[in-house]
């Protein structure tokens, strides 16, 4: 059997996005719960959370979901870590960041740390705070390095940050080191900081929290390691028998195993809807604190992931692919105002479209180009002219030996009717895609295979669900 893909180079992030903002449009009964001024801004992002977990998580569908919008149709452009979070801090494609992959010169080092969304908001008066994982590598300028428009910093310092127990926080500047005890679960440890920076926050502020969970090793909270789990149906798509129009075909020649498919239900999908279970529970605890300080009623709370991942659709596993498993993600935003409480929005939403509704939300104009837009309109019930299609990328090393794709450059729609992609050594070419052939891509070695159709994997097979 053949599992290089879950490597750690191809292990994915997930994001939870929670933001918390003010009421300037919203009619005077609904204000009246709440101060007047700016919002403040929470955003919860989990780490490789796909966009079907989301029923995992009852307490943001009952606290954030259940008082805002669903996004039903939010992608990410890049579905890689530290590409996707530089497109949410910066509002643009990773074309245009320069921030292309996780590790090297064309990651970290390429970031405007001077000019994002954290800065803007700083300068605009708002206190700021990063508790969890940043932008992978930004360690390249230090272990004790507090990048600019942070007040207060708490990041994951240790190499790989993805660890749940014996792992380092940068702490404004003071490496702590946490152990191996019950208490020293990252998700916890990180919720706690969260928590006790609002409790002491000066208005408004912003609050960027972003935890490991689910991102692999995905350990559960040690409360939730045996507990029953129920997995997924199996997907149409799972293990496909026929890969011969992929260009991945030649790698995996077998179909899973047993003991293949056991791997991924036991230590892939089931540790990573584990340890969503304690994040669950954080999540309640941060809304707590909110309502404890008397803020929830001027605080707009988005939930989110950073990127999807695959669960071995196509025989393919980790991110980066743009595969729907891959670039599709959570998103649910709180929002004070009652006229969009448990509404669902189907318009296409990406991940750079974050930093125009952040800033708009804030009152801040954004100091770089804006390849997104602001979805506020969108949060207020409105019906703007909008995108159908959008840009999938992967422009860094190769991942093809590992298990992942090569780089590429697609636009298109995932309900659209085509998609066009161009790729550096290869000629621009348009393929027909269907709701359940999404899309396609166009490798830039020109000795690999020219052409893939992309199965969507949203549907569910009519099996019973597995017990494990």
């Amino acid at each position: 059997m053949n599992l290089t893909w879950l490597r750690p180079a191809v292990v994915v992030c997930v994001v939870g996005i929670a933001v918390l903002v003010g009421l300037a449009r919203a009619s005077p009964q609904e204000m009246a719960a709440g101060p007047l001024g700016r919002p403040n801004i929470v955003v919860i992002l989990a780490d490789d959370e796909r966009f079907d977990s989301a029923s995992r998580m009852p307490s943001v569908q009952r606290l954030i979901a259940a008082r805002g919008v669903t996004f039903s149709q939010a992608f990410v452009t890049t579905s890689e870590c530290c590409p996707s979070r530089a497109s949410i801090l910066s509002g643009q494609y990773s074309h245009r960041t320069g921030v292309i992959q996780n590790f090297g010169l064309a990651s970290y080092p390429k970031f405007n740390e001077r000019s994002n969304l954290a800065v803007w908001l700083h300068h605009a008066g708002y206190q700021t705070a990063l508790v969890g994982k940043y932008l992978n590598d930004y360690t390249v300028y230090g272990h004790h390095h507090v990048p600019p428009g942070w007040s207060e910093w708490v990041a994951m310092d240790s190499r790989p940050e993805e660890k749940y127990y014996d792992y380092t926080l940068n702490e404004n500047g003071r490496l702590t080191h946490y152990g191996t005890a019950v208490s020293d679960y990252s998700t916890d440890v990180l919720a706690r900081k969260a928590i006790a920076f609002v409790r002491r926050a000066k208005r408004p502020f912003f609050l960027f929290f972003t935890p490991i969970a689910p991102h692999l090793p995905a350990l559960p909270a040690e409360r939730d390691v045996s507990t029953p789990l129920t997995l997924p149906r199996v997907r149409p798509n799972f293990d496909e028998r026929d890969l011969s129009d992929k260009p991945w075909h030649r790698l995996y020649k077998r179909v899973y195993g047993v003991q293949a498919i056991a791997y991924l239900d036991h230590d892939i999908e089931g540790r990573q809807l584990r340890s969503l279970r304690e994040l669950d529970r954080q999540v309640r605890a941060l809304m707590h604190a909110l309502q404890q300080k008397g803020v929830l009623d001027n605080t707009i709370i988005i939930y989110a992931s950073d990127n999807g991942f695959l669960w071995g659709e196509h025989r393919l596993g980790g991110k980066i692919w743009p595969y729907e498993e891959s670039i599709r993600v959570p998103l649910t935003i709180r929002v004070p105002w009652r006229s969009a409480w448990g509404r669902t929005d189907d318009h296409l939403v990406l991940n750079i479209d974050f930093a125009s509704t952040i800033a708009e939300l804030a009152r801040v104009k954004p100091r770089l180009r804006q390849d997104g837009r602001s979805i506020v309109p969108l949060l207020r019930g409105e019906s703007p002219r909008w995108r159908n299609d959008f840009i999938v990328e992967y422009l860094g090393t190769s991942q093809f030996e590992d298990g992942g794709p090569p780089p590429f450059k697609a636009s298109g729609a995932p309900a659209g009717s085509t998609w066009s992609t161009a790729t550096a050594g290869a000629s621009s070419t348009t393929f027909a895609a269907t709701r359940t052939s999404c899309g396609t891509w166009l490798p830039t070695a020109a000795s690999l295979l020219s052409r893939a159709g992309l199965r969507n994997g949203s549907t569910r097979s009519p099996r019973a669900e597995r017990e494990r």
